[in-house]
């Protein structure tokens, strides 16, 4: 049985001020780790980025007043590749969503066989949206107004009393379009005709997955949280691992946040980066007080996996090795699919990387999570973060069915939903820091309302902040 150690005190402030004060010596980053271990390094997390990003913090006004929502507006959001949704989120032609990023709305829709296009979500009589919170299907586009009806195409196809607008043709007067791709199973929308491509903006990311293909995924959990926060700083929050000391600390004697390896790309088109956190190497901060062995049975009791017979796990490579080996046949036996040739780090360690400017894809299995946030309305305090898990599909095998999403409204929790299990609990964790952040920032001295942050923990911060200022064109 699981040895007796008191890990709630590493939730405890008594046991937060014990260490405070306390250092150690560097530890060696997650590639090193995994040498100096004699695991295999998969070519993924060898592949370092090189960009050092400048060091110019974002100052708070840019989070709280609301003169840089339109201008946020006009130089972001309709001008940069964004996901919308996903392709299981309308997989039959003529299925359709309404993506909407502040006050902007776009009809994304299943358009032709392997097709998906995405138009202004206006109605070219008078304006009316053309879906609205719910998905819609059919072979045409109606207004729910008056009936003006488009394809699934854009084209207008039919007016009612058409002798009484002699000019509404469907040449002039089609649904205006947007720029509309795919990506590992994302659909991708650009309000900006004139700009370069998808792959252009990804970058090296799509490389980095071609041994974990997203499309091979579907949703098992869904949630849309309402959060009080500007959506800067609420995906800030997860650019980082700096903050597991106290914001995720039943998470600490399982994953090494002080050995995490961050890297950021950038080549003036693309602004991407990545976060790789070890599995069963416990944290520097408790290292001495977590054993292999408990951090294995701990990993097993959270994902479901056997407990591991007596005498394993003895060592850290010993525990990763088990973790990884009953993983793959936990796939297999529940899901048909074939991990067994997978690295150990594919299998248990968490890969999380960023494409700016709003979306977080997760790599491998330690944790298969996706984010994406949007700004909500014309208000600079509110945000929707939408969270996914995203599991594998066997080879061959029909996609389960889209689970209804979880909307949570600005006073409620995940605890509230049981049915949002392990990733409502992690999101609750997250999201006390999150609103205080914001009420904090309206709080500062206006001398010194502006972060500070660190040099390798929060870089993935100041890249993003560098990909901000040079898309609002700031000068600081």
């Amino acid at each position: 049985m699981t040895e007796t150690v008191d890990l709630t005190k590493y939730g405890n402030r008594s046991y937060v001020r014990a260490v405070l004060g306390t250092q150690f010596d560097d530890m060696p980053q997650y590639v090193d780790f995994l040498r100096r271990a004699g695991e295999e390094v998969p070519a993924t997390a060898a592949d370092r980025g090189t960009h050092r990003p400048e060091n110019k913090p974002l100052p708070y006004e840019y989070y709280l007043d609301p003169k840089y929502v339109p201008e946020e507006i006009e130089k972001i959001w309709k001008k940069k590749w964004q996901v919308a949704c996903r392709e299981e989120d309308i997989p039959n032609i003529g299925d359709r969503v309404a993506y909407d990023v502040g006050p902007l709305s776009f009809l994304i829709v299943h358009s032709g066989e392997n097709e998906f296009s995405a138009f202004w979500n206006s109605c070219r009589h008078r304006a009316r949206r053309l879906c609205g919170s719910k998905p819609e299907s059919g072979d045409m586009v109606q207004c729910p107004f008056h009936a003006w009806s488009y394809d699934l195409k854009g084209q207008l196809a039919w007016v009612p009393r058409h002798e009484e607008f002699p000019s509404a043709n469907a040449e002039k007067f089609s649904l205006r379009p947007v720029q509309c791709d795919t990506w590992g199973g994302n659909v991708f929308i650009n309000p900006d005709l004139e700009a370069g491509p998808l792959s252009e903006a990804l970058g090296v990311m799509p490389s980095h997955y071609l041994d974990c293909p997203q499309e091979d995924r579907y949703t098992a959990a869904w949630i849309r949280k309402k959060v009080k926060i500007n959506w800067k700083s609420g995906l800030e929050a997860f650019l980082e691992g700096y903050h597991v000391l106290t914001t995720h600390p039943s998470g600490m004697p399982i994953f090494g946040s002080t050995y995490t390896q961050t890297d950021c790309w950038d080549d003036g088109k693309a602004s991407v980066s990545r976060l790789i956190t070890p599995a069963l190497v416990p944290d520097g901060w408790v290292k001495d007080d977590v054993t292999p062995r408990l951090a294995l049975e701990l990993f097993c009791n959270t994902y479901g996996l056997p407990f591991p017979p007596e005498g394993v796990g003895k060592t850290v490579g010993e525990a990763r090795a088990y973790a990884a080996k009953k993983t793959a046949e936990l796939h297999f036996n529940e899901r048909g699919v074939d991990f067994s040739d997978r690295s150990i780090s594919y299998l248990v360690d968490m890969h999380q990387w960023f494409a700016f400017p709003a979306h977080f894809p997760w790599w491998g299995e330690g944790l298969s999570w996706w984010y994406n946030f949007t700004p909500l309305g014309d208000s600079p305090d509110e945000c929707v973060m939408e969270i996914r898990w995203l599991r594998p599909i066997e080879k061959g095998a029909p996609r389960p069915p889209l689970p209804k999403c979880v909307e949570i409204d600005f006073h409620e929790q995940g605890r509230d939903y049981p049915e949002t299990g392990q990733v409502g609990f992690i999101m609750d964790e997250d999201m006390e820091n999150m609103e205080e952040v914001h009420r904090g920032m309206k709080a500062a001295d206006p001398a010194v309302a502006r972060p500070i942050l660190a040099t390798e923990q929060e870089i993935r911060i100041r890249h993003f902040h560098e990909a901000y200022i040079k898309a609002m064109d700031i000068t600081l």
